[in-house]
């Protein structure tokens, strides 16, 4: 990860999108960023700038993020051994 500037707890905390020009962006606005190459799903990442819903869609990238242990379809790689590092 270093060759992004990132740390391995960057890594492990959010997911990240790289632009073309190399600029990185985490967390639920690099999902949005992600989601705008699937046609399908684009017109949604209209939502995220609008007032209010850049908080309520990080809120819900963190809760996610930080429960996918739980989630239906989850794997024991979705657990992390040591959530010290979450923020």
């Amino acid at each position: 990860m270093t060759l992004l500037g990132l740390t391995d707890v960057d890594g492990l905390t959010q997911a990240w999108f790289v632009d073309k020009n190399g600029r990185l962006t985490g967390g639920a606005a690099a999902i949005n960023q992600a989601l705008r190459y699937c046609w399908w799903l684009r017109p949604f990442t209209y939502l995220y700038p609008l007032p209010g819903m850049r908080p309520l869609q990080d809120w819900a990238y963190r809760w996610v993020a930080q429960n996918r242990y739980r989630l239906p379809g989850s794997t024991p790689q979705c657990a992390l051994p040591d959530q010290d590092y979450q923020k």
